[in-house]
């Protein structure tokens, strides 16, 4: 009897270390207890990054957990952890635009959160402290020292205030001034826009979500909503929304807290690879289904912003099937790769031919003819393209877009924090 009490002992004694240990080496704190915090959250945990969610309620996303409820948001905007949930509540192994769509206009109390805590499970980084407010804030050399109701202090580099009252920033004892920002309508977005972008969607319009809109309501390690609050409110459609704002500012934080960096310093590009990882679908096109073959490579080269997108109604689209025009790629080859210069100083024309982009591709990428053998072998295997390859046909945007990620990568390329690409 003996032997097993000092077992149980020695049991107890390790997981109180255990759990010192981790609050001794938690970097992200998220606080709230809604979409946003749990998307924030969780992408800072995936990042493998120590993260504690604090949760101002005992429920978490209440709003979905009370009872059922339909989302109507744009069509073909879902992804990231929002799209996980969903496929989560379908049990449903592969992601599926009209397969969200069905979910969406049922969503049962129980599947949401039955689904949430297995996507909770999954997060070895993650530690949830729920029924909690913040009393109190204090600056410290490197990090921010956190005082809750019940007196327990915990210490971080991040802090993402995701609650809807947003009252980290009055006790934080910040005097500076935050910026104001407003995201744009996905339809004025330019080229250069593009190409800084972290999040999207939205139900009567569709948002496009900047780096700088989330570090417009940032300082000093502390990021508040000020940057994008005016684009969402409690409406049930703007949930997704708010969940890839969440997940954009959750990798943010991550970001900081595990390169030990301030703000100006975050590489854009590295944390638009570490959303779309973890499945966010950054640009909104709406005519690309998120089960597409080739979903990866058009966002990273819509990424690159070289082409822009197509307005068609309500609806912001890639325009798939539309013809890639010379004039168009020339400006923006010319910034990607100076050597792209040379070849359109001898080809020119109206619309890119396939001959014609196999040997930019070539050009610019110092490759040889095993380009078009290899386009020929996967021309409906891999790459999953229509009809037959044709060295005479016209390039269409589509085909652009996963051809040039294939075999040019410009997504690599790097650009700084106003879009601008870094020389």
């Amino acid at each position: 009897m003996k032997h097993n009490l000092y077992i149980l002992f020695l049991l107890l004694v390790a997981a109180n270390t255990s759990v010192a240990q981790k609050k001794k080496n938690l970097q992200v704190l998220v606080y709230g207890s809604g979409i946003l915090a749990f998307s924030a959250a969780v992408q800072s945990a995936q990042s493998s990054v120590p993260t504690v969610w604090v949760v101002d309620s005992e429920a978490l996303v209440p709003q979905f957990s009370e009872r059922a409820v339909e989302v109507e948001n744009a069509d073909g905007t879902d992804g990231g952890i929002w799209l996980d949930l969903l496929m989560d509540m379908a049990l449903s192994k592969t992601r599926s635009d009209s397969l969200a769509d069905v979910v969406k206009h049922d969503m049962s109390p129980r599947l949401f959160q039955n689904a949430m805590e297995r996507i909770i499970n999954k997060q070895q980084y993650l530690q949830i402290i729920r029924g909690r407010s913040i009393e109190n804030l204090k600056k410290g050399k490197k990090n921010w020292q956190v005082t809750l109701n019940d007196k327990q202090k915990l210490d971080v580099m991040c802090l993402v205030d995701a609650s809807d009252d947003q009252p980290l920033w009055a006790l934080s004892g910040l005097t500076g001034e935050l910026q104001a920002t407003a995201p744009l309508s996905a339809k004025d977005l330019s080229l250069v826009q593009q190409r800084t972008l972290v999040a999207s969607g939205g139900a009567d319009s569709i948002y496009a979500v900047q780096l700088k809109h989330l570090l417009a309501g940032q300082m000093e390690n502390l990021f508040t909503l000020r940057g994008v609050q005016g684009i969402f409110g409690d409406r049930l459609e703007d949930a997704p929304l708010r969940s890839s704002v969440g997940q954009a500012l959750g990798a943010c934080a991550a970001y900081l807290a595990f390169f030990k960096q301030t703000a100006d310093k975050i590489d854009v590009r590295k944390v638009q690879m570490e959303l779309l990882t973890y499945g966010a679908r950054i640009l909104p096109y709406q005519d690309v289904k998120i089960e597409d073959n080739n979903f990866l490579a058009v966002q990273k080269t819509g990424l690159a912003g070289i082409l822009q997108g197509e307005n068609n109604g309500s609806q912001y689209r890639l325009g798939k099937d539309a013809k890639v025009r010379f004039d168009e790629i020339e400006p923006i080859f010319d910034q990607l790769y100076s050597r792209s210069q040379l070849w359109f100083l001898d080809n020119k024309g109206e619309f890119l031919r396939w001959k014609d982009f196999l040997s930019l591709i070539k050009f610019v990428g110092l490759r040889g003819d095993e380009v078009e053998r290899q386009m020929e072998k996967d021309w409906s295997t891999k790459l999953k393209f229509d009809g037959a390859y044709d060295p005479e046909g016209l390039v269409q945007r589509y085909e652009f877009m996963v051809v040039l990620d294939r075999y040019a990568t410009p997504f690599v390329k790097a650009v700084n924090q106003q879009g601008q690409f870094v020389q």
